[in-house]
């Protein structure tokens, strides 16, 4: 094998020193709670000296030799990218809500964040407590401290309060069902946020104070969401049935706080890459949720149209993770709604969107033919003007299934269309395009030229791909070595290609990756004539480890 291809690889292999059964996987890379605590010492002073208060330092120093050192916190980054933040951006909305809920500045900076997202410092006590409130989640759910380990609680998103937030929602849920007086959420949000923080909810305008209370009730747990929604009266209908309904009604939602919504939504999109489905899934039904309930209040304003554009891009998203995690129905019904809301919204990207995705439940079990389909509908539904990034993820998926059906000329002419629209693109242009950058262009063009059996340009696009792609455990990455051990499969390099695989199957074994997992499948199959041998045995050991 040549040394580029081979070399740009491994740097950027992971495999898991143990496997895990492939639906049982844990959560993200560094999903776990901090295991020490650190404290500093109290120098004396003179007697009948009383020292002046000083004031709470910003973090504290992991000193050698207190425990383990630069553990880092991959849950408090997890939390920063659900809300689509940067550092810098955390940093500000700290200092903006250290003044709003204390009444005094907050020295934070984007650094500090940074050295406690990578572990060389952990936040103050302070910090840690104003970190809790804006992102309403527990100590442990944050990683300044580790899980329970009698119930883990903490490990599957149950924080700390859970029990008295039921307290408060059993007692006054039974009142809103039979109309008696009561506040459920006035109730539990001094538990989710503290007193103080709840109290100070009431110097927040109106409709973000609503707002911030519905995320309080229902932000913090899948079981207290259930209940409100009782109260409500929506309990037993699915997630895309009640924002189907929503669509239908109106709401009072301000442009900033659609916005706002917006970012959280993109910020799913981005955790979407890295995060397994089955972990991911929770977060964007309840964001979800809130969106449903904003749509059931609001009137026909650009303030609803964006938040319906929105509802549309997270139920497109939802719809996406259930089809990772093999539920073809609810992806079918997650889409359905998602188109809903386009068309309410004026958004033909968004559908154009929706079609690429369903596409690949067909070409996925061989349907070719209707994915073509799909995916020539969203291509003329997405016009020749909007979202260049998607028009070109558009045709390159086109490309590979024109290649699966063996239409060689079609498959070559979607492969230029795309190559034409990425080279057009802006960064990034809708939140469901992040993935799409250089590397998964080559990846798609992998795919497309080792199923139309061009082997050379297949290995041309391979070395390209593997020097545009990042190193980064992600899903696309998985997808990519899978092809890659496809091309050396067909030079009948058997080493390379199981090697390939293997590296594959890594990075599955980190997301839980089902399309990665299939694609690996789909080359074992194709190494039957060499399955004595070791490079293939030792394939089918992780195959069987993850299956």
């Amino acid at each position: 094998m040549p040394t580029s291809l081979g070399a740009a690889a491994r740097a950027g292999a992971i495999r898991p020193a143990t496997a895990s059964p492939r639906r049982g996987l844990a959560g993200a890379t560094g999903d776990h709670g901090r295991s020490t605590t650190h404290s500093r010492g109290v120098g004396g002073s003179g007697a009948g000296h009383t020292p002046p208060p000083a004031r709470p330092p910003a973090d504290v120093d992991l000193a050698p030799g207190s425990g383990p050192c630069r553990t880092p916190n991959g849950r408090l980054r997890l939390c920063r990218e659900e809300k689509g933040w940067s550092q810098e951006r955390l940093a500000v909305e700290l200092r903006r809500f250290a003044v709003l809920h204390e009444g005094r500045e907050a020295g934070v900076t984007g650094n500090m964040i940074c050295k406690w997202e990578k572990g060389d410092k952990k936040p103050s006590l302070r910090y840690q407590r104003l970190l809790r409130a804006l992102f309403h989640r527990s100590s442990a759910e944050l990683g300044f401290i580790e899980d329970d380990p009698m119930t883990g609680m903490a490990a599957i998103g149950i924080p700390s309060a859970f029990p008295s937030i039921l307290d408060g929602v059993e007692s006054l849920a039974g009142n809103l069902l039979s109309g008696a007086p009561g506040n459920l959420v006035d109730a539990i949000a001094p538990r989710v946020l503290g007193t103080d923080e709840a109290t100070e909810l009431r110097g927040i305008p109106a409709e973000g104070r609503e707002f911030l209370r519905v995320v309080a009730a229902g932000g913090g747990a899948v079981p207290v969401a259930a209940v409100v929604t009782t109260a409500a009266g929506a309990s037993d209908e699915p997630p895309w049935d009640r924002l189907s309904a929503a669509l239908r009604q109106r709401s009072p939602a301000t442009p900033e706080l659609a916005h706002q919504l917006s970012q959280h939504t993109a910020g799913l999109f981005g955790l979407e890459e890295r995060v397994p489905a089955r972990t991911l899934m929770g977060r964007v039904t309840r964001h979800l949720a809130t969106l449903a309930q904003l749509l059931e209040s609001t009137t026909r304003t650009p303030a609803r149209r964006q938040l319906a554009s929105t509802a549309g891009e997270t139920a497109a998203l939802a719809g996406w993770l259930a089809f990772d995690l093999g539920d073809n129905a609810s992806a079918l019904a997650y889409y359905r709604v998602a188109i809903e809301a386009a068309r309410e919204a004026d958004d033909p990207a968004l559908w154009a969107c929706v079609l690429g995705y369903e596409s690949y439940q067909p070409g996925g079990v061989g349907r070719h033919d209707q994915a073509c389909a799909l995916l020539a509908e969203a291509q003329r539904r997405l016009g020749a003007s909007a979202s260049p990034l998607t028009r070109a993820w558009l045709a390159a998926r086109e490309a590979e299934e024109q290649a699966a059906r063996g239409d060689g000329r079609a498959a070559m002419a979607a492969l230029d269309r795309a190559q034409e629209s990425f080279d057009k693109a802006e960064p990034s242009d809708r939140v469901w395009t992040g993935f799409f950058d250089r590397g998964r262009l080559d990846g798609l063009r992998v795919t497309t030229f080792t199923r139309l059996r061009r082997p050379t340009a297949a290995y041309a696009a391979a070395t390209e791909a593997l020097r545009a792609a990042g190193p980064a455990a992600t899903k696309k990455r998985s997808l990519l070595l899978g092809d890659i051990a496809d091309v050396h499969l067909a030079r009948r390099d058997i080493d390379a290609a199981c090697r390939f695989a293997a590296d594959a199957l890594a990075v599955v074994a980190q997301t839980d990756f089902s399309l990665g997992f299939a694609r690996v499948q789909r080359v074992r199959e194709r190494l039957v004539p060499w399955q004595s041998s070791q490079p293939v045995r030792d394939l089918d050991e992780q195959l069987r480890v993850l299956a």
